[in-house]
């Protein structure tokens, strides 16, 4: 064991791609976070700097993947959901992203008073926002939307 070697817990995903492909395995996270008080979260790893993230598919090989290509990432809500309970407005809203590929589900909008709409909230965010439904929790690429429409 190298002394830079880091403990990282493994976290089943699977990372749906822009090109309609899907990956199955595993991403790693570690046991703190660079933003926040306790474990980084799946959100924390995707907004972090730079483009790459280690993966490792159901087969057991590993590579590196572009969190350019990727429109969203579906993985099972925590045993603790705290790191992912937000306060803000909740919107049901149905997203297509640039593929073709459709997503439903609740996010929450985090704004200031004022600009906590559907509009502004997907023009301020960076990188990928959380959507929950039914089956999963999932990570959307707000880059690789289409258009979203709120559901009444």
């Amino acid at each position: 064991m190298s002394v830079y070697r880091v403990e990282k817990t493994e976290l089943p995903v699977v990372i749906f791609q822009a090109d309609g492909s899907v990956m199955k395995g595993v991403v790693f996270l570690s046991a703190s976070a660079y933003s926040h008080v306790g474990r980084q979260t799946l959100l924390d790893l995707m907004k972090e700097p730079g483009n790459f993230f280690p993966f490792r598919s159901e087969a057991g090989a590993f590579c590196v993947a572009n969190k350019a290509t990727i429109t969203h990432i579906r993985f099972d809500p925590p045993t603790e959901t705290a790191a992912y309970n937000s306060l803000g407005d909740r919107v049901d809203a149905n997203i297509k992203f640039v593929g073709g590929e459709q997503l439903s589900g609740t996010l929450t909008i985090e704004m200031p008073e004022g600009r906590n709409r559907l509009f502004d909230f997907l023009n301020a965010t960076k990188g990928f926002f959380l959507l929950q439904n039914q089956e999963a929790f999932y990570l959307v690429n707000v880059a690789q939307i289409r258009d979203v429409n709120p559901r009444r």
